[in-house]
């Protein structure tokens, strides 16, 4: 019997078309020309024709700890961290792969690197019932991100992952049979596709050659269409140029230097509304092995510690002169561990942010580094949906949220007063109901005679959102299924109301309402954020399925609240 030919895990990343120079995907400090740089190996016959190896071998430092501990434990001088970093560019059609072992890919140019290669063939020949993990980022303030794995190959939806309306941002699983690739055994998608197949190069062109075919020709399946409901914008292009314009103005506002050419009150970006600006870690750090980030600019450094976006900002507005569009690209930012030692690649600015402006027609997301733009189709579905939800802003006749003076515009207050003089609207903000497990749940903030349960927030991102949507549904549940809390409920409603102890008697409630108060024309729900429309969408379902109506209302303020105001 023939010995099996010895395999490797191929790690491949398609790069971005216009490469002159296989160097140039290189970030600057491994140019073969700088001392530090990836070293190029000799021309082989046995590799593909055009194919070029590049290493960096035996790179070594000190770890942190062991400096650190030296004085103490003297051998702790000799202790040294190795490690080696091979790219293999990789002619194919006409487009080019750079397959990167050890550390290789941090070796990379971001910029040169096309997005979601590995996902769109993933989304086109994956066999949905057999996943075996999945990895998603929430499109929102959070960038919530989430890891589940199944060792056996599964079906998608054991995995309990909504992915409709995140940003998927890794599958592992296996081809559909039937397809013409050889058995490449658990296939990693992310922006490189990831597969175990033996040495031949010539092999490897030829399945990167298929992969490569069917993403530009076939159709995502219904599992995971929505990857492609995320259209990537051209890094070039006229639109992502003014994007980046509205997001400097928005990051640094008066350091922000003046845009070349028109200036920013003039380009079609201006009356966009800006929903979101965080900051994130890319997915592939570990946030519990992050110890702090150091910021570099030019041949100066920064470091912080707090992982926020008004972190970051301060940091970055230590370096002098003010900040262009470049700065997203030249700006760069590494996660370091406790150890000093580098847990993630030193990335561009733009890497570390989510942002998303928009306005009733157009949806743009920048994350993970990546412009999108939402698709149309998916936008219009989202909007369908979400137009059967019934606005009863006028059925509840709110009062203005006006500003009655500091510590004196929380919402407590606002639910006080829209109560005054009205018998037809108690107040139960703050009030205590327990369920039969002892933990206290509020049932709502204000109760309708109609049958309205009413919850209030006022709009200050989709975390806030997030929060009011997931309440209006786990009241009304725990008013169907919990007697205690039900009976409990009721109690409170008769000794504010008895003429609405009928009303809270209902099961179902009638009716779950959603009312959010905003400082400007914003409308309910047109204006809110992408994955704020999706959750809502996801949330009203549910209600549904408790045999409550969901609905919205609006709640004007006349001012803009102060962050002690809560």
């Amino acid at each position: 019997m023939a010995d099996k030919a010895p395999t490797l895990r191929f790690n491949c990343f398609l790069l971005r078309e216009g490469l002159d120079s296989y160097e140039k995907a290189f970030r600057s400090q491994y140019h073969p020309d700088k001392p530090n740089g990836m070293r190029r190996l000799a021309d082989s016959p046995l590799a593909p024709e055009g194919c070029a190896a590049y290493l960096k071998d035996m790179s070594e430092k000190q770890p942190t700890w062991a400096k650190l501990l030296a004085p103490v434990f003297t051998e702790l001088e000799a202790v040294l961290n190795y490690s080696n970093r091979l790219v293999i560019f990789l002619p194919v059609s006409d487009r080019v792969f750079a397959i990167c072992f050890g550390y290789g890919s941090s070796t990379l140019e971001w910029s040169w690197v096309e997005s979601n290669f590995g996902l769109k063939f993933a989304a086109r020949r994956f066999d949905s019932k057999a996943m075996s993990g999945i990895s998603s980022r929430r499109i929102d303030a959070s960038a919530r991100h989430q890891w589940v794995q199944i060792p056996a190959n599964s079906p998608i939806s054991d995995f309990e992952i909504e992915l409709d309306g995140e940003f998927t941002r890794k599958l592992v699983g296996r081809l559909e049979t039937g397809v013409d690739f050889p058995d490449l055994g658990a296939v990693v998608a992310t922006d490189s596709v990831s597969f175990k197949i033996d040495t031949d190069l010539h092999k490897v062109r030829e399945i990167l050659g298929k992969m490569l075919q069917t993403t530009e020709e076939g159709a995502a399946s219904k599992d995971l269409a929505f990857i492609d409901a995320l259209e990537p914008l051209r890094l070039k292009s006229e639109i992502v140029k003014d994007l980046e314009k509205l997001l400097i103005d928005e990051l640094f506002g008066e350091r922000a230097r003046k845009p070349q050419g028109k200036p920013l009150e003039q380009l079609p970006v201006s009356s966009l509304n800006v929903h979101i600006l965080s900051f994130a870690p890319p997915d592939d750090v570990s946030i519990e092995n992050v110890h702090d980030f150091i910021v570099f600019r030019n041949d100066s450094e920064e470091v912080f510690e707090s992982m926020d976006i008004d972190a970051l900002r301060k940091t970055i507005e230590k370096f002098p002169g003010k900040f262009g569009v470049s700065s997203l690209s030249d700006v760069k930012i590494q996660a370091r561990d406790s150890n000093g030692e580098s847990a993630s690649p030193a990335k561009p600015l733009k890497h570390w942010l989510v942002f998303e402006a928009g306005d009733q027609s157009r949806r743009y997301l920048l994350t993970l580094g990546k412009w999108y733009a939402l698709a149309e189709k998916y936008t219009e579905k989202l909007d369908d949906d979400l137009s059967r939800i019934e606005d009863v802003t006028d059925v509840l006749q709110f009062i203005t949220w006006d500003d009655w003076g500091a510590g004196s515009n929380w919402e407590k207050h606002f639910n006080k007063n829209t109560t005054k003089g009205r018998s037809d609207l108690i107040c139960l903000d703050r009030h205590k109901i327990y369920n039969e497990e002892g933990d206290e749940i509020e049932a709502c903030d204000l109760l309708h005679a109609d049958g309205y349960l009413i919850h209030v927030k006022p709009y200050s991102g989709s975390q806030t959102l997030s929060h009011l949507f997931s309440q209006g549904f786990v009241s009304a549940q725990t008013i169907i299924s919990d007697a205690t809390y039900r009976a409990a409920f009721i109690d409170a409603v008769r000794e504010i109301n008895p003429n609405l102890v009928d009303v809270a008697s209902n099961v179902p409630p009638k009716y779950v309402t959603y009312a959010v108060a905003f400082d400007g024309s914003q409308r309910i729900p047109q204006d809110l954020p992408t994955f704020s429309k999706v959750n809502l969408r996801g949330f009203s379902k549910r209600i549904r399925m408790l045999g409550s109506v969901p609905t919205l209302a609006r709640i004007q303020m006349t001012f803009k609240k102060s962050k002690k105001d809560k």
